[in-house]
């Protein structure tokens, strides 16, 4: 059983380790991409970039019905079996079913362009934004189709690379793009980001031994029922969670004070789910397939799950005192010295990254069990939750309660969907994963009481303190589980 784990653990770092480097250099080139956005479109710019970017999500999510969900569950299945038939068969109705979606979702933009407008906006003065538009849901209902083949596949090393290129060259694109049009040059490049994302997808995945089958109509509407039926609660799911992220930048942008809080709001969120959490980017593109593979044995789903709370724990809790220590500079080196308050968000959201690494790969447990109305009620909650408290302490606190409203939501939601699984799938922590656990939010705890009792830059020698105690920790962890020396070595072996 120790060895079973340690292997399992293995292949978590090292799954998390290939996608986490190709996510670095990705960070890195997106770093100069987001510089120059910043300088030359500002914080007006950056909210409505984001607007327009929530709007097409909350389209995608809604006439997409989750097959990028269910499709990754379906397919990894069928791969599983080691059946090329089978696996070809899938692979053509999930193909079919991203075409129609795709189209749809062309439709619904393109005939509603006016109103999208009126709601994104207040009138139609951008409906030609959105005609536009439109045609990003043809491209990105088919990226998502050549990326489920590869993440079902388990094809780590090509999405990692792709990732990487993708980032290269839509960053080539956007710089030119932004200085010659600034603000008039944003539609350009959604429409230009999601034609890329595509090719870069089919460059990737056309290898992937598919072999020529038949396929009916009727087989295609019985199986693509059977993938839409499980998408579709969570396409709900999706498209609440858009919504909502939607609904609140909607409420940032009409605030009196300034469009400068909407800029903010944006600049904060991209940090948390672009750079913070590149590592749980990591981790979903290998975790799911197999957390899905295996989900029918609770033993290991539970072994599975501790061992990914672990590894997570392991790699985002150092990350996440580094961004305590170095935010003001982080943030002057993303965007401009324009954007230092966002600092005031971080202080608490921070510190809800390291909850989400604990609760993160709990709601998957739902997912891989196709538990379709149970995963529905708590992604509403969180929902619901999110909307509620960020206007609450936001009216009350100002940006600090933004970061407030994430971590009490993290926590709640935590807690719920503990208690779902442990009730249901018998699930619970094992005693080293419960350690790693207490460290990991103590660790985080002291680093947020730090920040917002201690300015800086007087904090920072108790945040250098606090780091070089998390890495300690992760390294002594990490030891335990591969031999980091005798892995280095037949890395430098190899390579």
């Amino acid at each position: 059983m120790e060895t079973e784990r340690k292997e399992s653990q293995k292949t978590i770092l090292k799954a998390t380790g290939v996608f986490g480097f190709s996510q670095v250099l990705k960070i890195l080139v997106g770093l100069v991409g987001s510089k120059f956005v910043a300088l030359f479109l500002g914080i007006t710019g950056v909210g409505i970039i984001g607007l327009l970017q929530n709007m097409i999500s909350i389209i995608t999510a809604v006439t997409g019905f989750g097959i990028s969900i269910s499709g990754v569950r379906m397919v990894s299945l069928s791969h599983s079996k080691n059946h090329i038939e089978e696996f070809s068969r899938t692979v053509v109705v999930l193909k079919r079913a991203a075409i129609v979606t795709g189209f749809f979702g062309f439709l619904v933009t393109f005939v509603l362009a006016n109103n999208l407008s009126i709601w994104t906006f207040g009138s139609e003065a951008h409906a030609n934004w959105f005609y536009v538009l439109s045609f990003n849901l043809i491209f990105s209902s088919l990226a998502v189709h050549k990326m489920v083949l590869l993440q079902s596949t388990r094809s780590i090393k090509k999405i990692a690379f792709s990732s990487v290129v993708y980032s290269v060259v839509l960053t080539l694109i956007t710089i030119p793009i932004y200085y010659l049009f600034r603000l008039d040059g944003i539609v350009a490049v959604l429409l230009l980001s999601a034609i890329l994302n595509y090719l870069v997808n089919w460059f990737f995945s056309r290898k992937i031994k598919v072999i020529p089958v038949q396929v009916s109509i009727k087989e295609t509407i019985s199986r693509g029922k059977d993938m839409i039926q499980l998408g579709f609660l969570l396409s709900v799911n999706v498209i609440f969670g858009q919504i909502t992220a939607y609904l609140l930048k909607l409420y940032f942008n009409f605030q009196h004070v300034s469009e400068s809080v909407l800029g903010l709001y944006v600049a904060a969120s991209t940090i948390l789910i672009s750079y913070v959490g590149l590592i749980f980017n990591a981790m979903c593109t290998d975790f799911y397939p197999r957390l899905t593979i295996v989900q029918k044995d609770n033993a290991k789903v539970k072994d599975l799950v501790n061992d990914q709370i672990e590894v997570g724990l392991l790699l985002i809790t150092p990350l996440i005192l580094v961004f305590y220590l170095l935010a003001p500079f982080v943030i002057r080196i993303l965007y401009s010295r324009d954007f230092i308050a966002v600092v005031l968000i971080l202080k608490l959201a921070l510190l809800a990254i390291i909850i989400k690494a604990i609760m993160w790969p709990l709601a998957f447990i739902i997912l891989a069990k196709g538990e379709k109305k149970l995963y529905f009620k708590q992604e509403l909650l969180s929902d619901t939750m999110n909307i509620g408290f960020t206007i609450l302490f936001y009216n009350y606190l100002g940006l600090v309660g933004i970061g407030l409203a994430l971590l009490l939501n993290y926590v709640l939601y935590g807690l719920y969907v503990y208690y779902i699984v442990n009730k249901k799938f018998e699930f619970n922590f094992r005693k080293n994963t419960f350690i790693i656990i207490c460290k990991s939010i103590i660790l985080g705890v002291l680093a947020s009481i730090v920040v917002f009792w201690i300015d800086y830059p007087n904090s920072f020698w108790i945040l250098i303190i606090l780091c070089f105690y998390s890495f300690y920790l992760s390294y002594i962890e990490f030891d335990k589980r591969i031999n980091i020396k005798s892995y280095l070595a037949n890395f430098r072996n190899k390579y």
